[in-house]
Parts: C-alpha cells; structure tokens; sequence
C-alpha cells in the first residue's frame, strides 16, 4: 500500500498497488481521498447538519414529562386527598392514567384511563425527517471526502445532492410547523386543567370538592427542539446555494474548442 500526503496535508492518495497488478483495477482513479471539502462550505455545513440532526430528533425522542393533580373530596370523607400522577412521552399517543371512580370509593382498585388524544403523526414525521438528514450527511461526506474527483466529474451526482439536499429542506419546514402545532396540542390537550372535563369525580360538584394541578410538566426540551428544527430548515436552505454551485446548472459543460472551430471558405485567386 502506498500513502501519498501532500506538504499541505490538504490532499491524501491512497492507493493500493498489489491489488491493482492483480486485478487490473486502478484503485487510485476509484478511491481518491480529498480534506480540503471540509474547509469549504459545501462539506463544513454538511457536518453542521450533521450534528443539528442529532440534537432535532433526540430531543424529540428522548422527551417524557410528568403531570400531578390532586383531587380533594367533602371535608366529610375519610381520606378524602387523592394524589394523581400520569406520565407521557415520546411518541405522544396512548396516555393512560389512573382515577378514583367517585369520592365513595377512594380506597378501591383506581379506574384506568385512556386520554383520545394522538400527537403521533407529527412528531414521528420530525423524528424521522432527523434521522434521514442524519444519515444523508453521513454518507454525502463518504462522497465528499472519499470519491471527490467522482464527485467532481460526474454531472449526474451533483444534481442527486441538490434534490436530495431540496426534498430533506422541504421537510424541515413541514416538519418543523407540524410539530409546532403539535407542541401547542400538547400542552393544552395533555395538561390537567383539560384532563379534568374527563373525569366525573372533578366534573361533579356534589362529590368533589376540587381538582387542584399540582404539576403540569416541564416542555423546555420541546421548545428546545423547536427551535433546532427551524434552524435545521434554515441550515439546509442555505446550503442549497453551495450544491448548486456545483452542478452543471451554474456551470454549464465547457464544450469541445474544436467543436466550434469554422473552416474558412478557400477564396479563388
């Protein structure tokens, strides 16, 4: 195996001399390992989308919350504090919590609860749309940084990475708005003061003294992925300009000189 480094360590050629004797493959044409994409911007903004992927979608997946309520009967009943807990997490659908039936049977088996309420479909949509932008840049810097004269002299690549780098842009942007009606739907729809219109020991005035919020969870982590998702959008927006710099789009194939080259007419003497 032969190793050639540049003295500016910005180009390194690796290529593999027995098995090319063997094979008659030319490896050095094949595999040609460039660093100098990632100084410039179009492979510098890949491994900044890289990294805002990760923080998107495992903020989103990695999210659950607690919620308590208490629920407090006539002065007249023994026992008459209830204390209610229920968890919901990632991806927001399914949210069960356990109730008393009435203020006459606190000490009973506590009644399971299911909330209709499914926020899935936005949020799986954001975790996704992270995780595809999270693998295409893997493999783009594959591209970038192993196969750049490929790259380079391949016009059909080029125009791949722009739709592909357009269509996960796109998704950024329903994505991001999805999950920020989302967000808003779960902050009202799973907070206590609106599981109570569930409950008839809250809902009914002759049994329950109150239905008091004691905890209505913590959404921090959400606002925080709220905000990487538009700046994802933003990222990938502005990458677009550096992919399309180097399609044949902004610069069109140089045709032959020869091509264009007009024999003059021979005049008669």
């Amino acid at each position: 195996m032969v190793i050639e480094v540049s003295k500016e360590l910005d180009v390194v050629r690796i290529g593999i001399d027995r098995y090319s004797l063997k094979t008659g493959c030319n490896l050095r044409s094949i595999m040609d390992v460039s660093l100098r994409v990632i100084k410039e911007p179009r492979g510098f903004i890949r491994i900044i989308q890289c990294v805002m992927a990760i923080l998107a979608f495992s903020t989103t997946a990695g999210f659950s919350a607690e919620c308590k309520f208490t629920i407090e009967c006539a002065s007249d009943k023994p026992n008459g504090i209830k204390e209610v807990e229920y968890e919901f997490g990632y991806p927001f659908s399914n949210t069960k919590l356990s109730v008393p039936r009435s203020c006459e049977h606190l000490e009973d088996p506590l009644v399971d609860l299911e909330l209709p309420y499914d926020l899935s479909n936005a949020s799986e949509f954001f975790v996704a749309t992270g995780v595809i932008s999270f693998l295409y840049t893997l493999v783009i810097l594959v591209v970038y940084i192993f196969f750049h004269q490929t790259y380079t002299n391949n016009t059909k690549i080029p125009v791949v990475d722009l739709g592909m780098t357009t269509m996960l842009t796109v998704f950024w942007m329903g994505g991001s708005s999805a999950w920020a009606q989302g967000v808003a739907d779960l902050k009202s729809y799973l907070h206590p003061d609106t599981v109570f219109k569930f409950l008839i020991i809250c809902t009914s005035n002759d049994e329950a003294k109150a239905c008091r919020t004691d905890e209505d969870g913590s959404f921090g982590l959400l606002n925080g992925s709220l905000i990487l998702g538009f700046a994802n959008f933003i990222l990938w927006a502005f990458s677009l300009w550096f992919i399309y710099k180097e399609t044949v789009f902004h610069t069109p194939e140089v045709s032959d000189p020869s091509e264009n080259q007009t024999t003059k007419p021979v005049g008669r003497v």
